[in-house]
């Protein structure tokens, strides 16, 4: 395992310290879940980023005005 250290401020170490206790896990048990949720996140969206990029490329794109007149049937329907 690799060791991260960097710095935070007070009141964020704080607020770990309290949920560190009041759920009786250490600091490390919170930040890696935090980290791995994080991660697991972005590197989603930078997947979907690229994904969409090559979508584009491929010219698999869209029309705006069809696009538009999808969501304003749709806001008709719910006012209905």
């Amino acid at each position: 395992m690799s060791v991260l250290s960097f710095r935070v401020e007070e009141l964020l170490a704080q607020q770990l310290d309290q949920l560190a206790a009041a759920t009786d896990r250490d600091r490390q048990y919170h930040l890696k879940r935090a980290l791995v949720r994080y991660v697991e996140a972005e590197s989603w969206h930078l997947q979907a980023i690229s994904e969409g990029i090559a979508d584009a490329d491929a010219g698999k794109l869209t029309d705006l005005d069809a696009v538009k007149a999808k969501w304003e049937k749709r806001a008709e329907r719910s006012t209905d």
